[in-house]
Formats: structure tokens, C-alpha cells, sequence
């Protein structure tokens, strides 16, 4: 019996993954796809997850991109930009995912790709403890004394209430990208915003540019004709935005486009049944607060922290410290989801509307920053982090 089942090997099943090892935990770590593999994403690494980075996948992240600054720039009107207070960076998803994945697999983790789990089950052993029993399209894994579900938006495993098996599924939102040579290279993240959706350009290695979108899928549907498959026409028809077109001029798609749908963004339970829910298992924040990434690699973290005290307590002390996690989770994120609601309002907004509040608020930029980013008990001098150790 392996000590922790980890479903989902991206940034948050990985860090679980490398986090639990550094515990003592004998880790088995289950991804249905393969690697490399793209996603839809802004591949944006904000500067708080750098130094975790560069810990675990020192050599892949000294080929990214680095970003010093961000520009959220509306069809009409100012240009809010700003300084970031540290050097974000740019790599894709191809990059990041496989880097993670092979740093886990150095250290000891049971990594197994294209081996999806469908079913999990839980059960006592002998002793009075229990185990979660793992099985897919291969038969039976071996058991799991805990279990961390971080397998993304839309998973779905029988045994828990997995958001793919609601009976509303709809969402408002699809998500697209693609990757681009011949930008002119520039150290920015650079976020256009028109009415019922934006797009962000960031650099990412090799001299590219990912080209990443968010939009309402009523106007997707307005603007269908020709497809996604050319992704800087079709932005450029749906956005109807001079200076994205303009800096579309000239550049040549690299990969094929990818989209997603629906996308809903907002909080889910952290935890059922016993099993603890990391990364966009645990919620999905706007793309546009650049901290995606960053939470998932922080939660998976502190889900793989809570894991190890849950074994060390037995299944008397398991409740409380998932009610902890929550908490944690809760603490870390409320003020990212609130404020990302609000900015989704600006979204869909008229572009004077869009034009009128870049111009009267010109803090927008740093404080959209600096409220949407994994907040911890421990920013205050003097107190713990969920960071580091804090779960209780």
C-alpha cells in the first residue's frame, strides 16, 4: 500500500507530488494524458511562484521569458501599466508540465502517463484503518491510504461528485490559444480587453508568444464564421481591437489552435469524502489575475502537507484538518475570487464603459496584483503561512 494516490499530473498534482516525497511519503502519481502536451493557458508564471520554480526545475526556467511588466490596455482609451515588484516569467505549458513531471519522477514518485483513473472507491483494512482503491481502463492500482484529486476543471471519477457528472453543465466562457514567432519582442504581459472578453500576449521561450483568450461564448457564436483554426484572424474579428490587430500583423502561428468550453470560473469544495481537491479541481480564477499557475502549485503544496499530518493522526484526527485545509484554501484565495468577480462585470462591459474605468482608476494594474494573489496568514510579519506550515 503506497501512502498517497496523487490524480492529475499538472503543476498541482506535480508539486503535491514532490512536497509529499519531501514528507517521507511513498507517492503514486496517475495522469490520464501524455507529455509534452499543450493547454489552454496564459503561461504566465507570476513572480511569487518563481522562487518555487527554481527549486524544483531550475534548468527549464532559465529558458523562459522574463516579464518585468503588465499593460491592460481597452479598445479605447489609456493604457494601464505597471511595474511588476519582481520578475514574473513566461514558459509554456509544453515546457512546464513535462519539467514538473520528470523533477517528481527524480525523486522517487510512482509517475504513470496516459493511465487515467475512473474509479475510486474507499474502504477499512484490517486494523480499523482504510484505504482509497484506484482503478481504470487497466484494472486495479494499488491502494492509498490518502488521496488528492488534482485533475483540472471538468474531471470525472466515479466514486466522488465530480464536477463532469453535473447535470448543468453549462458555462458562459471559452478559452483558446496558440502559440506565435514575429512578434516584436517586448518584457511585458500585455492584456487586451474588449466588450465580452480579452486576450493576453505573453512571451514564452524560444522567442514565441503565447496568444491566450477568454470570451463569452455568445460572441463566439456572433463571430463562428471561420473557426478558431486561424487564431489571430479569429481574434481579431471577434475583439475587433486596433492595437491587438496591429500587433498580430506579421506573425506566424507556430501550433495548432486549442480551445475550451465551457469555462466556469469560481470556487469548488476543497474536500469530499476524505479525498482533498487541488489546483482547478479546487476552483478556477479568472485567467486574467495571472495567478493560476502560482495557486495551483501553492495548493498542491499545502494539499500534500495536510495529507502527510492526516496519515500521521489516523482516521481519528482526519476530520479536523480537513476542515484546516479548507479554511487554509479559504484564507488564500477569498480576496482573488471576489475581485476577479468584479473585473468580469468590467468584461462584459461597453467599451466606454471599459474606457472610463481605466481612465479614472490608473492603481487598477497594481492593486488588481496585489489582491489576487495566494494570500496567506503569514504576509503579516509575525504570523504562519499556509505557505510554508500553517494547515491548522
Amino acid at each position: 500500500m503506497i501512502d498517497l494516490a496523487i490524480i492529475g499530473g499538472g503543476p498541482a498534482g506535480t508539486a503535491a507530488a514532490l512536497e509529499a516525497r519531501r514528507a517521507g511519503l511513498e507517492v503514486g502519481l496517475w495522469e490520464g494524458g501524455g507529455f509534452p502536451r499543450h493547454k489552454v493557458c496564459g503561461e504566465f508564471i507570476s513572480p511569487e511562484a518563481v522562487p518555487l520554480l527554481e527549486r524544483e526545475i531550475p534548468a527549464a526556467l532559465e529558458g523562459a521569458a522574463v516579464i518585468r511588466r503588465a499593460e491592460f490596455i481597452p479598445r479605447r482609451g489609456p493604457v494601464c501599466a505597471f511595474r511588476l515588484p519582481s520578475p514574473a516569467r513566461g514558459l509554456s505549458r509544453w515546457a512546464l508540465d513535462l519539467a514538473l513531471w520528470q523533477a517528481a519522477k527524480a525523486q522517487g514518485v510512482r509517475a504513470l502517463e496516459r493511465t487515467p483513473v475512473r474509479r475510486v472507491s474507499w474502504a477499512p483494512t484490517p486494523g480499523g484503518a482504510g484505504a482509497w482503491a484506484l482503478a481504470g481502463r487497466s484494472g486495479p492500482a494499488e491502494p492509498a491510504r490518502a488521496l488528492v484529486v488534482a485533475c483540472g476543471r471538468w474531471w470525472a471519477v466515479d466514486g466522488l461528485p465530480s464536477p463532469a457528472h453535473d447535470q448543468d453543465r453549462a458555462g458562459g466562457w471559452m478559452g483558446a490559444k496558440a502559440h506565435f514567432h514575429g512578434l516584436p519582442r517586448r518584457d511585458a504581459v500585455e492584456m487586451y480587453f474588449f466588450p465580452g472578453g480579452y486576450c493576453g500576449l505573453a512571451p514564452i521561450e524560444d522567442g514565441r508568444y503565447n496568444a491566450c483568450c477568454l470570451v463569452h461564448r455568445e460572441l463566439a457564436r456572433a463571430e463562428k464564421a471561420g473557426g478558431v483554426r486561424d487564431f489571430a484572424a479569429w481574434m481579431t474579428r471577434i475583439a475587433r481591437h486596433p492595437a491587438l490587430s496591429e500587433r498580430f500583423r506579421g506573425a506566424a502561428q507556430t501550433s495548432r489552435s486549442f480551445a475550451t468550453a465551457p469555462v466556469r470560473m469560481g470556487r469548488r469544495k476543497p474536500a469530499r469524502g476524505g479525498a482533498l481537491f487541488a489546483g482547478d479541481a479546487a476552483g478556477f480564477l479568472d485567467p486574467f489575475t495571472g495567478d493560476g499557475i502560482a495557486q495551483a502549485l501553492y495548493g498542491g503544496r499545502l494539499a500534500a502537507r495536510v495529507a502527510a499530518r492526516m496519515l500521521k493522526a489516523g482516521n481519528a484526527g482526519t476530520e479536523p484538518l480537513i476542515e484546516a485545509y479548507g479554511a487554509g484554501r479559504e484564507r488564500a484565495v477569498r480576496r482573488s475570487y471576489r475581485l476577479a468577480a468584479l473585473m468580469r462585470w468590467l468584461v462584459r462591459a461597453p467599451a466606454a464603459a471599459q474606457a472610463a474605468a481605466f481612465a479614472v482608476l490608473p492603481w487598477l494594474g497594481g492593486r488588481l496584483l496585489a489582491q489576487t494573489r495566494w494570500r496567506a496568514e503569514g504576509d503579516q510579519p509575525g504570523r504562519r503561512s499556509v505557505h510554508s506550515e500553517e494547515v491548522a
